[in-house]
């Protein structure tokens, strides 16, 4: 890649705009600069609120990860579907943490989001789903096609921002070509 990924990244997400919903595609090893890209180089750049669903990695984790990383998560928002289920109990988080109790609820995710973008202040959101991989783990494809479609949808009218992070070594063909269908766009990030 002839740029930096967290560069890459937000300039894809400038260049799209909002109600554009994108999928990214990317290998493991480039996770890290993925989500700097996302939280640091677009979010904070650009003034945008994130809503950060996470169904592979407990919010506290991708917390503590953003601190080491020196990106500051004050300004994100968790959905967290794994905790609950993976620790049979809430970990110890911030105010900003809204658990789920599995991946496998995912009404209860789209309600979630919904309350969050009308809690949090005016202006454009960031909505992150992290990560398609897992959800898929957890749900047969056509859930997962009807969660995908809802949500996109429910966001298109309030100026978001939807993205769905995707791990290529992970990622199965059928959700693959779910993903072709309910995106806007489908982004590999090794072929930029």
């Amino acid at each position: 890649m002839s740029e930096d990924t967290g560069a890459m990244v937000a300039r894809k997400l400038e260049e799209v705009g909002p109600s554009v919903a994108v999928a990214l595609e990317f290998p493991m090893s480039e996770y890290f600069d993925v989500l700097r890209g996302l939280v640091h180089n677009f979010a904070h750049g650009q003034k945008v609120q994130t809503i950060y669903i996470t169904s592979a990695v407990p919010a506290g984790t991708i917390q503590g990860s953003l601190e080491a990383l020196e990106i500051d998560p004050s300004n994100i928002w968790f959905i967290d579907t794994i905790s609950q289920m993976i620790m049979g109990r809430r970990e110890q988080g911030s105010g900003s943490i809204i658990y789920v109790e599995s991946p496998t609820v995912l009404e209860n995710v789209v309600l979630k989001v919904d309350y969050l973008t009308r809690k949090l202040e005016d202006g454009p959101k960031l909505v992150v789903v992290d990560s398609i991989n897992s959800l898929a783990i957890h749900n047969d494809a056509k859930m997962l096609s009807e969660f995908l479609h809802i949500l996109i949808s429910g966001l298109s009218a309030k100026d978001a921002y939807p993205v769905i992070l995707s791990i290529q070594e992970q990622l199965r063909p059928d959700v693959h070509e779910m993903l072709n269908l309910v995106c806007d766009q489908v982004i590999n990030l090794e072929r930029i």
